[in-house]
């Protein structure tokens, strides 16, 4: 990864965040030429009154790096059913096929959403390696992404970062790979509502049932039979948000036999039924649905074409 190795880590002293604490949410489109590489970007400050913790949950989601530019922001997530762990610096959210709670002092944090065609061109690893955890990218990115953190940090304003964020980037990610169109392909497959069974994505992306195996685990992070199921669910889930209560049975995607269908998967992705999920204080979660498909174009990162 030359590109990000030209920014030196070590020469870089830590800096106090310029950006104002006060709770708000932004999501911003990338530049053109991510078009495709990354989702989008987002900032998420919280506020929690002394003694006490915002808590909130994120939903099963492509990769995610995220920044925080607090000083002193104490943050902890767990996945699915997982062990709870403290989140760094800066942190690699992979993959998921179940929410990640969260729990945290007041802070400011940034995050890049990546495609998996943006993991493709960034990480040599295969993303099934990151299903579902949650660590420090430094590891996975060569120690160069602590050098973003402070040029985030003396940010004058929301508006600088996503330049920031597009100029760091751009070139880490200009390098295509031989999979690229076979990646955009699948994914857009996956996102199709129209998908409903691994042989005939498999036909349409043009390869063998092995060969999208190996490509959903080098780009995607799971197979393709369960990412087929997650935004199947993810589609349902947001539909029965937006539905009223006695309309949620028929609101579901048509790809399920019936509602109890669908609440199976619901245990499976969410720990618990759909409506106990909905019923929960999640602030962040609401309003990033909303503010995501109005800048971005879809309520959740799995769902979306970017």
């Amino acid at each position: 990864m030359t590109e990000l190795q030209t920014l030196r880590a070590d020469s870089l002293a830590p800096v106090a965040c310029a950006l104002s604490a006060a709770p708000r949410m932004r999501y911003w489109k990338p530049a053109p030429a991510l078009d495709g590489l990354v989702s989008g970007y987002h900032l998420y400050a919280v506020h929690a009154a002394p003694g006490k913790l915002h808590r909130d949950v994120f939903q099963p989601a492509w990769a995610n790096l995220r920044v925080v530019l607090t000083p002193g922001s104490e943050w902890s997530v767990r996945v699915g059913e997982g062990e709870w762990q403290r989140v760094g610096d800066c942190t690699l959210f992979g993959p998921s096929s179940h929410v990640t709670w969260s729990q945290s002092s007041s802070g400011v944090v940034i995050g890049v959403g990546l495609t998996p065609l943006g993991w493709a061109r960034l990480s040599k690893v295969n993303a099934a390696h990151w299903a579902n955890r949650v660590g420090d990218c430094e590891g996975e990115f060569e120690g160069a992404m602590a050098a973003l953190r402070p040029l985030l940090c003396a940010a004058p304003g929301d508006d600088a970062l996503p330049l920031l964020l597009d100029a760091f980037l751009i070139g880490a990610m200009a390098r295509p790979t031989r999979l690229d169109p076979a990646i955009a392909r699948l994914h857009a497959a996956v996102v199709d509502p129209a998908s409903v069974t691994v042989r005939a994505m498999a036909s349409r992306v043009g390869v063998t049932s092995r060969s999208l195996e190996r490509l959903a685990a080098r780009a995607f992070g799971f197979p393709p039979k369960l990412l087929l199921r997650r935004a199947r669910f993810l589609r349902s889930l947001h539909a029965i948000r937006r539905a009223e209560p006695h309309d949620r049975t028929t609101a579901i995607d048509p790809g399920y036999t019936d509602y109890s269908h669908f609440v199976r998967d619901a245990h499976d992705f969410l720990g618990m039924s759909p409506g106990a999920f909905l019923k929960l204080d999640m602030p962040l979660f609401k309003q990033s649905a909303m503010l995501r498909e109005q800048v971005l174009g879809a309520p959740a990162q799995a769902l979306g074409t970017r």
